[in-house]
């Protein structure tokens, strides 16, 4: 937030939204796994679409809060501060799980481990097979180690960023769409724009530009209605069992960023005291590290199973009270905990 300027409140509502989305996306788990035959397999299909947009908010809100971060620091200031809050995390909790996996199996994200050592650790690392719901870290790095060289556009050529959004969203939505109908593959590494369109860049930079509010009142709303249109032709795409291909294969940008502008405005337009929601807030990164061992003691106590018998785990992930309940009893165990031993430096530290 920009110092001496009134706090973003739809920044804390989206972290909120962001995170409750990520638990709900990894409880629905059936849609990736179960058949027809499975009771709720629909229903998470639908759950799938509904809630894509989890980690795509984390970037956009990164983008929205740190883009114009030379009004408030300079650049070794920018990296001593994401060095802190997400490179140590990172670390100290891929150690932690690569350990943790090594005895326990969770899921979704923990890889087991069986041949434990440093080399083995480092190859693991590298190639994000510890646990794979850590691609977010990747990415946000990446997208921290070139914030910099964008910032510089962020005062006075914010329609050069909002080309590259452009570039980032044909690239990894329309041509992919496009490519789907006609069947032809147009992503290939000789026409592809790394810079421009790896490492979720148009989310970040278009996280910003919603902030400043470069887009009028009339673009907003088509912003939006094109995003409702978007994820009603995701869900009927499921409701048609995948038969019809100009329904399929649509990218999840436009009903994220037309989502985001909706929340935004209607957090705006609202006479409400968001303390609630800034208090939740700071615990979304805490919630989406710990909550692959909570998803596994939650199962245990009340399935008596786990993901390391999938035959038996694939009736669990078929459960309502595995899809629809536990999302939102591991929230509230984690956050409110969270809350206060964040208080503590050493948690404060290991927990951004």
């Amino acid at each position: 937030m920009k110092l001496g300027l009134q706090r973003l409140h739809y920044i804390d509502v989206l972290n909120c939204i962001a995170i409750i989305f990520v638990l709900l996306l990894h409880s629905s788990q059936l849609a990736h796994f179960g058949t027809l035959k499975d009771s709720n397999f629909i229903i998470t299909e639908i759950m799938q679409c509904l809630f894509i947009p989890a980690v795509y908010i984390f970037f956009m809100n990164s983008g929205a809060t740190l883009l114009d971060y030379r009004d408030k620091y300079d650049t070794k200031t920018f990296y001593k501060k994401r060095l802190k809050r997400v490179l140590i995390p990172f670390l100290f909790w891929s150690a932690f799980y690569y350990l943790f996996n090594s005895r326990f199996h969770s899921f979704p994200g923990p890889v087991f481990q069986e041949n434990i050592g440093i080399k083995n650790f480092l190859e693991q690392f590298l190639n994000n097979n510890i646990n794979n719901l850590f691609w977010f870290f990747y990415s946000i790095i990446a997208l921290y180690v070139v914030t910099p060289v964008f910032s510089v556009l962020a005062k006075e050529h914010r329609n050069v960023l909002f080309g590259m959004v452009v570039i980032y969203f044909v690239f990894t939505d329309l041509l992919t769409y496009l490519g789907k109908i006609i069947n032809i593959n147009f992503l290939t590494k000789f026409i592809d724009q790394p810079l421009l369109t790896s490492s979720f860049l148009g989310y970040f930079i278009i996280g910003y530009l919603i902030k400043e509010n470069y887009f009028n009142r009339k673009c907003e709303n088509i912003l939006i209605l094109v995003g409702l249109l978007c994820l009603l032709l995701n869900i009927l795409n499921v409701l048609t069992g995948l038969r019809y291909s100009f329904l399929g294969n649509i990218g999840p940008f436009l009903y994220s960023v037309g989502l985001y502008i909706f929340i935004k405005r209607l957090v705006n337009h609202t006479n409400y005291n968001y303390k609630i929601a800034q208090w939740l807030s700071g615990s979304s990164l805490g919630i989406y590290i710990l909550h692959p061992i909570f998803y596994a003691i939650f199962d245990k106590l009340i399935y008596k199973t786990s993901a390391g018998n999938w035959k038996d785990y694939l009736i669990t992930l078929n459960s309502p009270l595995h899809i629809f309940l536990m999302p939102f009893v591991v929230y509230i165990v984690i956050a409110i905990p969270l809350h206060y031993l964040k208080k503590l430096k050493l948690v404060k530290t290991i927990i951004p």
